[in-house]
This record gives structure tokens, C-alpha cells and sequence, in this order.
């Protein structure tokens, strides 16, 4: 896909909404492309994170695998995401072990952000990370209040138990 085509779309996603013509044309220089196919995991829980996904085409599952005892592991569809989701940006800043894993759930494509791409951007306009850190303190806050409600829930259910 042409760098322009890039260009809108990026505009037309949240975390980079507010972005100027100048700041979409460097992120969208900087992408590139990639295809999954069902089944296939874009990045995987623990892994450290180098780049962040932009889905163009397509639906994601996001999994988090949680220990049931020493022995097993479960996973959990914490989301299922399509056309426009972004995730792991804040792998992309901080390089820190992914807190999910991201499976294709039949074929998907991608715009792919690496670390180093961000960085060089962010440290060439810094105005791109102005307009992203409200989005990401907004899911932040979001993922935090989803948390308050899923604790209060599973107390009123420890609680309703127990009587």
C-alpha cells in the first residue's frame, strides 16, 4: 500500500487522530506491512515488545494466559478487535515484556510500528507524542476501571459464597 493510502488511514484512528498531514506522512513512512494467517500470533505474552500492530483488514483476539495452579496454564479472549485497532503502543515506548498475546483470527493484515521506528519519530517530533499520550492515559484509565469492576465482582461473588 502506497505510503499516502497509509497516510489515511492512520488519520483515521484514535491514537494518531489529532495528528497533522507532516506527522501521519512520517508514521506512515515508517510502517510496514504484514500478513497472518488464522491462528497465527502477531507478538505472544512475556515476549519483550518491539513493534505495535495496526489492523487494516481482518479481527485480532487478545489472550492473556493466567495460571490456574504450579502445574497448568488457561487462556482468556480478554477482546476481540478489527479494522482500525492498535496494540501493544505502549511496548513500543518502553520495550517491556508484552502483558497479552495477539492471535489472527482468520486472515489479517497489518501496519507494523517497530521500537526503533517510534523512537527515531518520536525523538524528530516530539508533537507525536503529545497527541498519543491523552489516548493511551485514556485506555489506561479505561483497563483500570474494567479491573475495579471485575475485583468488586469476584468479592461479591467470594461474599455471596461464604453466606
Amino acid at each position: 500500500m502506497h505510503w499516502k493510502v497509509r497516510r489515511e488511514f492512520l488519520g483515521r484512528v484514535e491514537i494518531f487522530g489529532d495528528l497533522g498531514n507532516r506527522e501521519l506522512k512520517a508514521i506512515a513512512k515508517s510502517c510496514s506491512e504484514s500478513e497472518f494467517e488464522d491462528g497465527e500470533y502477531l507478538c505472544q505474552q512475556g515476549e519483550r515488545g518491539i513493534a505495535a500492530f495496526l489492523v487494516v483488514s481482518g479481527q485480532i483476539e487478545i489472550i492473556e494466559k493466567l495460571a490456574d495452579d504450579d502445574t497448568s496454564e488457561r487462556e482468556v479472549l480478554v477482546a476481540t478487535l478489527g479494522q482500525g485497532a492498535f496494540v501493544g503502543e505502549l511496548s513500543i515506548i518502553d520495550g517491556a515484556q508484552r502483558v497479552a498475546s495477539v492471535r489472527a483470527r482468520g486472515a489479517v493484515k497489518t501496519l507494523v510500528l517497530t521500537q526503533w521506528a517510534m523512537q527515531g519519530l518520536l525523538k524528530s517530533k516530539p508533537s507525536i507524542a503529545a497527541a498519543m499520550l491523552p489516548v493511551i492515559v485514556k485506555r489506561f484509565r479505561q483497563t483500570t476501571q474494567e479491573l475495579r469492576e471485575h475485583c468488586a465482582e469476584s468479592e461479591h461473588r467470594r461474599q455471596s459464597a461464604m453466606h
